[in-house]
């Protein structure tokens, strides 16, 4: 099967993002469309996985190709550990099928110490080379700008919409060794609250609760840097994005620009990812598809998809707040004065039949079906 893609990457989604990055820095510059063929039969070992310096990012996700574009099946009961320069191993706890977690109780990623992964499948062993945890190179800063920004609707009208701008120094040390290759992400975090029904009307329904929505760029929408390429002691006030404001602004909300120091091997790994991409995911999540990695069978002719990786993060964060912005946001959560009436026209005690008359949208009632919800994090 023949994947048809562009390296352009400014595809809309919810939120909208505009990504600009300087050409020379990040390479997601629109290029020629290229065709790339598929040719997963099904049956090849997926092995994809992580060990970091951070308490995010220490797992392995094992799996069984299926036929191409097919996902893949997880596979369970595997033995999975880590091992570090020292000969000190740890095994990691599936916590579902196929997610392997390291819970960091004999071996936590240190920079200069090395680290090797080996997985026994059902009396097959995959193991990878030990591979150094490089520190971090860049020290990262973001700041904001609000702003309005005005487009041409396809039916010809002008609108204007109330954006936040998104910009980043990124401060390198004088002495850059010779090579050196840095990988980053951005996510948005933020919290939302649901709604509290008439407690006369409807006794018994849930309280109010607070939501915390983590939404990740994809995989192909990473940002790469060869530091073969530059020389420059800094690179500042780089504009990274342009994001709608809407309801998600209107309690906490941080945008979350995540660092990776990574080996020339795995930049190399990412550049293919970031070519044939097809998941919808980040660098927290497992890539699949057809891409030879670092992993290797303990039988030479086994063909073997995925990467271990061994690398530094760091996390620079930015804080927004209803403070910073000056926009009236609409809750559709809040059930006071006149929005009470229409809750009164269903049976009493009858929440379910808000749903069905979609008199209330379902994330107004309940976290679980916001989505992308998640726990909460330890800096909100």
């Amino acid at each position: 099967m023949k994947y048809r893609l562009s390296y352009c990457s400014s595809i809309p989604r919810k939120p909208v993002y505009k990504l600009f990055l300087l050409i020379f820095f990040v390479l997601v510059a629109c290029s020629e469309v290229i065709e790339l063929e598929d040719n997963t039969v099904g049956g090849q070992i997926i092995i994809y996985g992580r060990i970091s310096n951070s308490t995010q990012a220490n797992e392995v996700i094992i799996s069984r190709a299926r036929q191409a574009s097919t996902a893949p099946t997880p596979i369970e009961e595997a033995t999975v550990k880590i091992i570090d320069d020292n000969g000190l191993e740890e095994f990691l706890v599936e916590n579902e099928p196929g997610h392997y977690v390291l819970e960091r109780n004999i071996i936590s990623g240190e920079p200069g110490r090395s680290y090797r992964l080996e997985v026994d499948i059902h009396g097959t062993v995959y193991s990878t080379d030990f591979q150094e945890l490089l520190p971090v190179i860049s020290e990262d800063e973001m700041r904001y700008e609000i702003g309005v920004e005005r487009n041409i609707t396809s039916t010809g009208a002008a609108v204007e919409e109330d954006v936040v701008r998104l910009f980043v120094n990124s401060d390198l040390p004088d002495d850059l060794p010779e090579k050196f290759f840095i990988r980053w992400e951005m996510e948005e975090v933020y919290s939302v609250l649901t709604g509290v029904l008439p407690a006369f009307w409807f006794p018994g329904a849930p309280g109010q609760s607070q939501c915390y929505i983590t939404y990740k760029l994809g995989a192909d929408e990473i940002f790469l840097l060869d530091g073969r390429d530059i020389r420059r002691s800094d690179l500042r006030n780089r504009e990274l994005i342009t994001r709608r404001i809407d309801r998600s602004f209107s309690n906490k909300h941080y945008f979350n620009l995540i660092q990776s120091r990574v080996s020339e091997e795995n930049f190399d790994y990412w550049e293919r990812v970031r070519t044939l991409t097809i998941t919808n995911g980040s660098i927290f999540d497992p890539v699949v598809g057809p891409l030879r990695g670092n992993v290797k069978s303990e039988n030479p002719g086994e063909e073997v998809f995925g990467f271990f990786e061994v690398i530094g993060i760091d996390t620079a964060r930015l804080l927004l707040t209803n403070n910073d912005i000056p926009v009236f946001f609409h809750d559709p959560c809040n059930f006071l004065g006149d929005n009470v009436v229409p809750l009164l026209t269903v049976p009493f005690g009858c929440v379910q039949c808000l749903l069905q008359q979609k008199l209330v949208e379902p994330g107004c009632l309940s976290c679980a079906a916001v989505p992308n919800n998640g726990p909460r994090p330890d800096y909100f």
